[in-house]
């Protein structure tokens, strides 16, 4: 069948992020999404108002399930909602060296509702060495190393177990938004894209699940975020924006 990617991400009632950015973004690239639901949100294209994790013990029945029954060659992480679910996924992981994992640490939305706190911070850093690649904005990545220097912060991230970081450079200042890409060496691949006018709902989300799969389609890391990042142009610059003062949701059809 189709390459398989188990997706571990929360249910946004909008449709904007969360799992079903996740189904859509895998859908179109030419993949099967299998979706682990981590938590219950109330949101809309605007703001997260509440939330309520998933039971970890309903996490951990979702995933074996499909991992008994289905193919899955990668793996995308996004909301995990408790420090309980990260632990239990990170337990879950163990059993599966040998798939890449693409891990979206989701600490707020684009809104600025908070989704995880110190002790959740500090289970998503415990979680680091599972992952392939790391894909944190400016403000998770500060939020997560505790510092405000990014070079220090991407040294404290890749001091904790991250193999490769996906620097996103959205929340920086500026004409053009500048993503870098890491490994243990430092930066080997840095790409800039014209800033787009107003905020985009799932963005993010769209993101980190386009790059797993393309990986479980066999591309290579690098290649796998050249192919995502173009994938997200182009889905953002056909964006709907509900009303005028909301935040615009990709369009996520075949480039």
């Amino acid at each position: 069948m189709r390459p398989v990617v188990l997706c571990f991400s929360g249910l946004d009632p909008s449709g904007g992020a969360g799992l079903q950015a996740d189904i859509e973004t895998i859908a179109s690239l030419g993949s099967h999404a299998a979706v682990v639901c981590t938590a219950l949100t109330v949101q809309d294209s605007n703001r997260v108002y509440s939330f309520i994790p998933v039971d970890s013990t309903l996490l951990k029945a979702q995933a074996r399930a499909v991992l008994a029954d289905l193919p899955v060659t990668a793996i995308k992480i996004g909301m995990l909602g408790s420090v309980a679910n990260v632990q239990v996924l990170g337990r879950l992981l163990a059993n599966y060296p040998d798939l890449p994992v693409v891990l979206d640490p989701v600490l707020a939305a684009n809104s600025g509702g908070i989704l995880a706190g110190e002790q959740m911070m500090e289970a998503l850093l415990n979680l680091l060495p599972r992952a392939t690649l790391l894909t944190p904005n400016t403000v998770e990545a500060r939020r997560l190393s505790r510092v405000d220097d990014l070079n220090e912060a991407v040294h404290i991230l890749r001091a904790r177990g991250s193999r490769h970081i996906l620097l996103k450079g959205g929340h920086e200042p500026g004409e053009q938004i500048c993503n870098r890409l890491y490994n243990e060496h430092g930066v080997v691949r840095e790409s800039h894209w014209p800033r787009l006018p107003g905020e985009y709902h799932g963005s993010g989300c769209t993101l980190a699940a386009a790059i797993a799969c393309l990986l479980a389609q066999g591309q290579s890391l690098r290649q796998a975020v050249e192919l995502a990042e173009d994938y997200v142009a182009t889905v953002l610059s056909r964006a709907d924006r509900p009303r005028d003062s909301g935040q615009f949701l990709p369009v996520r059809i075949k480039p």
